[in-house]
């Protein structure tokens, strides 16, 4: 689940392409699933959440009438969000009798529906700016889980934006390190011009540019994630 409390961190960007980096180079089906009601997951992908009969709330709710997911590409769906979700929408589907990999893009707030569907993911992933007030974020959210009884084992921080010229984002790098250790991923995503763009293609980083520095980064981000297996055995 790909979740920060805070907007503008990359969190959708994330999500578009690590569910297509999975399909690509992992042999297992993957869903990406659009929670947040902002549905710029939808939309970056070509469809206009509004108009479909048939979205994350279904979902949700374990109902199988109307359209369905998505078919993106080979091993690719997507679960369309909801622009207008039910006040008290929760998880009632089971997660663990769904094959391959579930990428969640969650809206940037806590709630119960986020709380539930944290604890049933096996890896939470936050995208987070190199700014210092990152850090005071990530200790809000470590208190939050852990008051939840989810387990930071599962907590891995992914630094977006990054540009290694800019002396403070090395500091807060360095500071991340000290401060959260290994719930700090080796990786970066450096600041791209081209992951930006790419939403408006509907198009993932590796089809939109594939030789760039965003589609290079998220693919080492990809292998990282799958060779990860200290959240696995720990949950």
């Amino acid at each position: 689940m790909i979740f920060n409390q805070k907007g503008g961190v990359g969190k959708t960007t994330t999500a578009i392409n690590l569910g297509c980096g999975l399909a690509r180079w992992h042999s297992e089906p993957v869903t990406l699933v659009d929670l947040d009601p902002q549905t710029h997951l939808s939309a970056a992908l070509g469809f206009r959440a509004e108009t479909l009969s048939w979205n994350v709330s279904d979902w949700l709710a374990g109902a199988t009438a109307g359209e369905g997911p998505k078919r993106i590409a080979e091993r690719l769906d997507l679960v369309p969000g909801d622009c207008n979700p039910p006040p008290a929408r929760k998880l009632t589907r089971r997660l663990d009798d769904l094959a391959g990999h579930l990428v969640v893009d969650a809206p940037p707030t806590w709630n119960d529906e986020v709380a539930s569907l944290l604890a049933a993911c096996d890896c939470v992933l936050t995208p987070l700016e190199p700014e210092f007030l990152s850090m005071q974020g990530i200790s809000r959210l470590m208190q939050r889980m852990e008051a939840a009884g989810i387990s930071w084992s599962r907590l891995r921080l992914l630094l977006c934006r990054y540009d290694q010229r800019l002396a403070v984002h090395r500091e807060v790098r360095a500071r991340l390190a000290d401060r959260f250790g290994e719930h700090l991923l080796p990786g970066v995503i450096r600041n791209n011009v081209r992951l930006a763009e790419a939403p408006g293609y509907g198009q993932s980083i590796f089809d939109y540019a594939p030789d760039s520095a965003g589609a290079n980064d998220y693919c080492a981000l990809v292998h990282t994630l799958i060779a990860d297996k200290t959240w696995r055995e720990s949950n």
